[in-house]
């Protein structure tokens, strides 16, 4: 028997239910499908900081079970799941209404403790705890490794008064909800980072085919390092912004793991499986002297993988070059979020084009891969025409860089993040909000259209004037990839057809098709896994612990 596991649930539990449903582009830019099943980052340092102190923990991605097998029985899956302790993630407030749902099935088939945890879970505890009786816990705040090992002690022993002197949790005990707060955000992350070896314990535990990050990873692997938490920036819809982290999360000041740590979760990773690493963050705001010495240690590391890094403003050129030499393959990736200055800054990204512009430039003349660009709909100021600025932005972009720059444009959908400060201030921001509780969020996720779900309004556009504004820009941004030469004909018909059934839709209110998104797409089912995405190291390691898992003690 386990001792913890942990469930990465659908966004909507039984989605597979749900007739005439219309997902849109609403996970466009994320490797997930529209049903979000990718489970966040803190499963793999849970797991591995549990297994590290003795604990057995498995991770199941049901989620991604239920896509890759839709005729899956998913309660006889939950079922099979034997553990002491079961915990599952609202860290995305897509989540709310699976997450809960999947909640409530674990505790009537086993009737063992429950808890949830992530960034929602620590804004909505209350809620969750008043309204959800099955949940007996909420972990709070965005480092959660030594909370969840108190838990797991203290519903293991039966002993819940025991979580009386942790922190970052509010329970049940007897009959009453009791609330630690949120004193627990270190700044030294070192101790809390992935260790792989773990990792992959746990995954021989609950079986690799269950823990998949996403349904689709094995066939198009990438992998990420979280390098700090916090930020200090303030984008007006983000629930990571440091509005949100300052008044919800607990966290003050930023918390980052230094670079040799980094580098060593970094050769973990890459020794094991054959795939780009992404870190997670903008490094720059850590300093010139922490990104010197991280790219120092990577460059000896790297070699020809494939490594991305990201932006939150255009960077010093002593970054790009200090990032150019860590690999032979180096991505750089930014949010401009809109073309117009004017929404760029009222959305909270501090920079204008020429400093963009600039990017772009250098990022061409120093041999860079690529650079994604990344822009949004459902922004302050932005209406259903301004955005087909969008397509002549990305042609002057693909020139300036030399032909190196991409783009990618998708709604802010489904909701403005809780805790941002779109969610506090509302108008003041030029957001009507049309949900705020929990509750109401599960409810619009039950909606049949993809602009049904949006949980805001701007001052310029309602929900189906977003949508119309998405396939406005949608439209000019393929038409302008079709002119520079980065998207064929064909490929541009398809689209163009996609985009024309989803207006008539929007227009007639009954959606042409079910998806924008094939049955194929949404449905990978079972595929072959391609040995090529894993390296000896980790094949032999996970033959190992599934071997010992099965042994008896």
């Amino acid at each position: 028997m386990l001792d913890l596991a942990l469930i990465h649930a659908p966004s909507v539990y039984d989605f597979r239910k749900l007739r005439h449903r219309h997902y849109g582009p609403i996970s466009d830019v994320v490797p997930s499908k529209p049903v979000f099943d990718m489970y966040p980052y803190g499963f793999f340092s849970l797991a591995s900081y549990l297994e590290e102190r003795g604990f057995k923990v498995g991770i199941y991605n049901l989620a991604a079970k239920m896509l890759s097998e839709p005729r899956l029985d998913a309660e006889r899956f939950l079922r099979g799941i034997k553990a002491r302790v079961y915990g599952l993630d609202l860290h995305w407030l897509v989540h709310a209404h699976g997450a809960l749902e999947v909640a409530r099935l674990v505790k009537e088939i086993h009737g063992a403790p429950v808890f949830l945890g992530g960034l929602s879970t620590t804004i909505f505890w209350r809620e969750i705890l008043d309204d959800y009786p099955w949940v007996d816990a909420a972990i709070l705040g965005d480092t959660t490794e030594p909370i969840v090992l108190a838990a797991v002690e203290a519903y293991s022993e039966g002993r819940e008064e025991k979580l009386l002197d942790a922190s970052n949790i509010a329970f049940r005990l007897g009959g009453r909800v009791v609330y630690r707060p949120v004193s627990f955000a270190p700044t030294n992350l070192d101790e809390y980072r992935p260790k792989y070896k773990y990792v992959v314990r746990s995954f021989a535990r609950s079986g690799v085919t269950n823990a998949l990050p996403w349904s689709g990873f094995l066939e198009h692997p990438v992998t990420a390092i979280i390098t700090f938490k916090g930020c200090t920036y303030n984008c007006v819809t983000c629930g990571g912004s440091s509005f949100a982290y300052r008044r919800f999360i607990g966290r003050p000041r930023l918390g980052h793991k230094s670079p040799e740590t980094v580098v060593e979760e970094f050769r973990e990773i890459v020794e094991r499986v054959k795939a780009p690493v992404f870190f997670v963050g903008d490094l720059t705001l850590l300093g010139r002297r922490y990104v010197e010495k991280l790219t120092n240690l990577l460059s000896e590391e790297a070699g020809d993988t494939e490594v991305f890094f990201e932006f939150f403003r255009p960077p010093p050129r002593w970054a790009l070059e200090l990032y150019r030499r860590v690999s032979s393959r180096v991505y750089l990736q930014i949010s401009p979020e809109a073309p117009q200055e004017e929404v760029r800054r009222a959305f909270g990204r501090p920079y204008g084009n020429e400093e963009l512009f600039r990017l772009l430039r250098w990022t061409g003349e120093m041999g860079f891969e690529r650079i994604d660009l990344y822009f949004m709909v459902g922004l302050p100021r932005q209406d259903e025409e301004n955005v087909r600025a969008l397509g002549a932005f990305f042609e002057e972009a693909h020139r300036v860089s030399g032909g190196k720059a991409t783009a990618f444009v998708a709604p802010l959908a489904p909701f403005v993040d809780p805790g941002s400060l779109a969610y506090v201030y509302g108008e003041r921001l030029g957001y009507r909000l049309l949900a705020k509780t929990l509750r109401e969020h599960r409810q619009l996720l039950l909606a049949p259209t993809w602009y049904e779900m949006l949980n805001y309004e701007t001052l310029w556009l309602d929900r189906r004037g977003v949508a119309r504004a998405t396939y406005n820009a949608a439209e000019e941004l393929a038409l302008a990839k079709h002119r520079a030469g980065v998207m064929g004909g064909e490929e541009l018909e398809r689209l163009l057809d996609s985009i024309e059934k989803a207006r008539r839709g929007l227009a007639t209110g009954i959606a042409e098709e079910k998806e924008t998104v094939d049955e194929d797409e949404l449905y990978p089912g079972r595929k072959r896994i391609p040995i090529s995405t894993l390296k000896p190291r980790l094949i032999a390691e996970t033959l190992f612990w599934t071997l010992a898992s099965r042994m008896p003690i």
